[in-house]
């Protein structure tokens, strides 16, 4: 079974919430955005949840569920 990928991305002066390419939701706050689809990925084990910064850069990725493909090492 593979993971759910949401993310958290800045779209031009505020943030939207995407799985996969799909725009789920769009919010005015990033820490809105954050919790939004920090709670669409614990209802949707297994996910990964990657939130970006403004220059969209990666700032943290959030496991939820069992992961079933581990990182190597």
């Amino acid at each position: 079974m593979a993971r759910t990928v949401y993310w958290v991305s800045p779209m031009m002066g505020s943030w939207d919430v995407r799985r996969g390419q799909v725009v789920v939701s769009h919010h005015e706050r990033k820490r809105d955005a954050v919790r939004a689809a920090a709670k669409l990925a614990r209802a949707d084990r297994p996910s990964v949840l990657r939130i970006q910064r403004r220059d969209g850069s990666i700032e943290s990725r959030r496991l939820y569920g069992n992961d079933p493909l581990p990182a190597p090492g």
